[in-house]
């Protein structure tokens, strides 16, 4: 487990922990295909809270420095440093998630749980 999951002791904020942790994982994974650009756009607006286009653009640029460094990563293989810049994403999503009361209502509708796999008897 991760030192952000870590922080938190309250069943709810272990649940928004985990939440935050699966769409780190998934972003960092498709950082460099096509899905990134709506993570880019989904993230960008989930971490600003609709507080301003300033915090936008601030939001913007420092995902865009935080992928070329994920690409910089998988093309070196740098596998300690991908789950560095991992952690770091799933920090700025826990703390959008502790700022704002609605974040989780907005993460989950944008980043859905997955629906559980069932096994054909």
């Amino acid at each position: 487990m991760n030192r952000a999951a870590n922080e938190n002791t309250d069943p709810a904020d272990s649940s928004a922990a985990e939440h935050a942790q699966r769409v780190a994982a998934l972003v960092a994974a498709e950082a460099v295909g096509e899905e990134w650009k709506s993570h880019h756009m989904t993230l960008t607006f989930f971490l600003a809270g609709a507080r301003s286009s300033h915090e936008e653009d601030h939001h913007a640029w420092q995902l865009d420095e935080w992928r070329k460094r994920i690409v910089d990563c998988l093309e070196a293989d740098a596998n300690a440093e991908l789950a560095a810049l991992q952690d770091q994403l799933q920090s700025w999503i826990l703390g959008e998630l502790r700022y704002r009361d609605t974040a989780l209502d907005s993460l989950l509708r944008a980043y859905p749980q997955p629906e559980p796999r069932h096994e054909a008897p």
